[in-house]
């Protein structure tokens, strides 16, 4: 995850793959594991339910950042939404994670609602728009009720900071109990609640990390688009290539239109821009529904498993593309999570997306 400050200091770690999700490693679970989502998250470390809740996060579109504190000194901030470019300058959304073996009580928060107030009060962000906790193990009826009555916190807040022998009033730092009164007296505080377990799992489903985080199927792909009749831009690298290979072995050079036409060559051409079309779809795909990197570790296993017969067979360039694209569809490929719905179509899109960004090429004088 890479880090970042914000202009009052805070450090923050902007929104990465899951650290206990690794692309390269990552297969889906057996289909005979039972545990649901939620009891899996019943079982996870601090680090790995502030993770999730941060995937959860980017489910909210009304979001331009999400991001997650990473020091010990977070005033108060786990995972922080930002509606605009303003950072904490301007409107934000608090995330309190709490994964405690119970259900959250107000001894528990009170202190975390303590920090935002000083933080606030300290400049380091502004009041934020919400805040919300997140926890587990649900919410006490007491705590519930308070969360989401506004009166009902801030006569709470200042009841725990008042009363005789209060531990909260101890946390005050340079601020006055005086000043702290004051600022609650003034603080809105109908941003204040809590979110469900229930509804952090249904949003987690629409997020890329859902199927490697809690072992389900991939959700279904759909089909790719048909393919153009004229070549894209991003198809030229590709399409020149394998109108090389075809005038290599026939002596003719073909335009795209003409390939599409020909008699001979026409059905073997549309069914490389298929399985090209194909191979891209499933990198869409892949930008949905897998942690990052586990489309591109699927290419470069699928590299791994033909560039020997790339590099050694002696035909023209037709043969060449012929044999590598078979080798490609007879891979044991087991260590990748999309396989699941990988098609021998898409390994040979995959080929196509190789000879595309030069990494592989079927006549041995590559076409300018």
């Amino acid at each position: 995850m890479s880090k970042e400050t914000s202009s009052a200091g805070v450090e923050l770690v902007e929104l990465s793959a899951p650290t206990l999700l690794d692309a390269e490693t990552w297969v889906p679970a057996p289909t005979h594991v039972t545990l649901t989502p939620e009891q899996l998250v019943s079982i996870y470390s601090d680090t790995q339910w502030e993770e999730f809740v941060l995937e959860w996060a980017t489910t909210l579109t009304s979001y331009k950042k999400v991001m997650r504190n990473g020091g010990a000194n977070d005033h108060g901030v786990d995972v922080a939404g930002f509606l605009t470019d303003g950072g904490f300058a301007a409107e934000w959304d608090c995330y309190q994670c709490k994964h405690y073996a119970a259900e959250l009580l107000p001894g528990d928060a009170y202190p975390e609602i303590l920090k935002i107030v000083l933080g606030t009060m300290a400049g380091y962000y502004t009041w934020p728009h919400e805040y919300r906790f997140v926890a587990p193990r649900g919410y006490g009826t007491t705590l519930a009720g308070v969360l989401n009555s506004p009166a009902k916190l801030r006569s709470a807040m200042k009841s725990a900071l008042t009363k005789d022998r209060s531990v909260l009033a101890r946390k005050l730092g340079e601020h006055s109990l005086e000043e702290v009164l004051a600022f609650l007296d003034e603080a809105d505080f109908a941003g204040f609640g809590s979110i469900e377990l229930h509804e952090l799992v249904t949003d987690h489903q629409q997020t890329r990390w859902h199927s490697a985080r809690f072992g389900v199927p991939l959700p279904a792909r759909s089909g790719p688009d048909v393919p153009a009749v004229r070549p894209g831009e991003d198809e030229q690298r590709y399409v020149a290539k394998l109108l090389a290979a075809y005038a290599e072995r026939h002596g003719v050079s073909l335009t795209p239109a003409a390939a599409a036409d020909h008699e001979q060559l026409g059905s073997h051409y549309l069914r490389q821009r298929v399985a090209f079309y194909s191979a891209e779809s499933l990198r869409v795909f892949a930008r949905d529904s897998v942690p990052v990197g586990t489309f591109e570790a699927l290419q470069d296993e699928i590299f791994d498993g033909v560039i020997d017969v790339h590099d050694s067979h002696p035909g023209d360039g037709l043969d060449r593309l012929l044999q590598v694209t078979q080798s490609a569809h007879q891979l044991a490929m087991t260590a990748n999570g999309l396989l699941p719905v990988v098609t021998t179509r898409d390994r040979t899109g995959v080929c196509h997306q190789l000879a595309n960004d030069d990494r592989l090429s079927w006549c041995r004088a590559d076409p300018q």
